[in-house]
């Protein structure tokens, strides 16, 4: 499977889901949504499918993402700037437990369910 295409079949499920649902606090864009606040969630749909997936905090701990095969991707695709993060410790999750955002419920739910779809699909879904 691959990480790229699975990334762009995740941002497509989610203004698919945005669109069917929306809500006022979340923004359309999944770049915007997922680079400001949502971050975990976005590495918890990556680890759906890439099972050996590692959760990375970024130093400064404003931002996380998700390390599979010594690279590291977000909703913006792979990232350059790897020195810049470090694996997550305990003390990082207390922090994004504390301070990250969640999706409302439903709206994961149905994320959820759209991205599982849209990934294991053969169909080509359009990138953004």
């Amino acid at each position: 499977m691959d990480v790229i295409d699975t990334i762009n079949k995740i941002n497509d499920s989610y203004i698919e889901v945005y669109d069917e649902y929306g809500y006022t606090y979340l923004n359309s864009n999944p770049i915007v949504t997922f680079n400001n606040g949502f971050c975990y969630e976005y590495h918890l749909l990556l680890k759906r499918f890439f099972y050996t997936a590692e959760l990375v905090m970024q130093n400064d701990k404003m931002h996380c993402a998700t390390l599979i095969d010594n690279n590291i991707y977000d909703v913006n695709g792979i990232r350059e700037d790897i020195e810049n993060f470090h694996i997550a410790t305990g003390c990082d999750m207390e922090y994004i437990y504390k301070y990250y955002g969640f999706l409302p419920e439903r709206f994961r739910e149905n994320l959820n369910k759209t991205v599982t779809h849209n990934v294991l699909s053969k169909n080509k879904v359009k990138i953004i």
